[in-house]
């Protein structure tokens, strides 16, 4: 085993050992590559088998540019049959080789030589193949290729973990933009249903309540009476619509940022006195708007079941960062329920949930009959990837 041999497989297990993202694997093994068989180029491909492709991965300059441009099929060119079959190619002169498929980016006219290895542990799937050439005729190219396949051997682990965890990755960064969507579309459809409401029920509503009015003017005394509760009731149900349909919540967030929309949010239930304490400090400009939005919806959920279903006048909504993450708790001191009795759907709790998922997040919920609610709600301040 010649000098430059022992130097591949020192650095390819130190490649082993470290923490680098796919791209920087298949460059780096490129380069050893290339120095230990003193080749012209090398070319490093990983294989999708679902969707029966190669992707060059990394390449030695001056390829290294098209890195993430040049795709195969599985099958095609000597590549694309190395990755097909698990099969190493030895191919002195690759123009007389019938396999040889010529890629103008990747500059095939200026090499002769060429020896093309799966990287595949036993019995599994090849994830990768090592492309390498030489511009002249090598001589003893089985050495080479013995080289290169042991080089393989040591690189295949690395690929495997690199691969995945660039799938992983990219898996949350698309669940991430999947959220994003998500909660847009939500939006999009609530402020729908409060146009309908502005233009449809409230107006409904309105004249319903004129009407009870003119009616209450000339009705009998009795008649008159029973016609003013009817009214207030409408006159009630009308201000609760308009309430719906103004939504100063999203308003204020998109002009203050989080905190003052929570205030904004607190202070919007005029039968319930909410104790407002929140710390958020530069989360405004950490926060992304779609995020901040759903984190408003849960607080204003949970506060629309304090109001509908706590028999009290009193919460406590409290914000803080807290490492990594936002921590907000909305309290009453209410009736309090059973939370492992209630029926899916009950409280809006299902919809607080879904929004805390879609975040990435969590909600807790402490509650006892005649002891009140503690609902703890602990998102990502940012997404777990860069996912835009």
């Amino acid at each position: 085993m010649s000098a430059r041999e022992l130097t591949l497989y020192r650095r390819l297990a130190e490649l082993l050992v470290a923490p680098l993202e796919v791209g920087e694997v298949a460059s780096r093994t490129a380069a050893l590559v290339v120095e230990a068989v003193d080749a012209s180029v090398c070319f490093v491909h990983a294989v999708d088998h679902e969707r029966g492709r190669l992707t060059l991965i990394g390449a030695t300059p001056p390829f290294d540019r098209v890195v993430g441009r040049i795709q195969l099929g599985l099958g095609d060119g000597i590549a694309g049959w190395v990755a097909q079959t698990g099969r190493a190619a030895v191919v002195p002169d690759k123009w007389a080789d019938h396999r040889y498929r010529y890629i103008p980016e990747l500059g095939g006219e200026h090499f002769t030589s060429l020896v093309s290895v799966p990287l595949a542990r036993d019995g599994r799937p090849t994830v990768g193949v090592l492309n390498v050439h030489w511009r002249e005729a090598i001589a003893d190219l089985e050495h080479e290729a013995s080289v290169i396949e042991a080089a393989g051997r040591f690189l295949v682990g690395a690929l495997e973990h690199a691969l995945l965890a660039d799938q992983l990755v990219t898996g949350e960064a698309a669940l991430e933009r999947f959220a994003t969507e998500l909660i847009r579309a939500q939006e999009a459809e609530r402020r729908r249903v409060q146009l309908d409401l502005h233009d449809g029920v409230a107006q409904s509503l309105h004249a319903a309540a004129y009407r009870l009015e003119g009616l209450r003017a000339s009705a009998p005394p009795a008649l008159a009476s029973e016609l003013t509760v009817v009214r207030d009731l409408v006159r009630a149900a009308n201000a609760e619509v308009s309430r719906l349909v103004r939504d100063p919540g999203r308003q204020v967030l998109e002009d203050f940022g989080l905190a003052e929309a929570l205030q904004s949010v607190a202070h919007g239930y005029p039968d319930l006195e909410v104790q407002v304490d929140v710390e958020l400090d530069d989360l405004t400009l950490l926060l992304e708007p779609e995020r901040g939005l759903a984190v408003m919806r849960i607080c204003q959920e949970a506060l629309n079941n304090v109001a509908s279903h706590a028999a009290t006048d009193a919460a406590e909504l409290r914000a803080r960062r807290v490492g990594d993450d936002l921590v907000v708790t909305v309290r009453d001191r209410g009736v309090g329920f059973e939370p492992e009795a209630t029926v899916p759907g009950r409280l809006g709790l299902v919809g607080m949930r879904e929004r805390a998922r879609l975040l990435g997040g969590t909600i807790e919920i402490f509650s006892r009959l005649g002891e009140g609610t503690l609902v703890r709600l602990r998102v990502p301040i940012v997404p777990s990837v860069a996912s835009s």
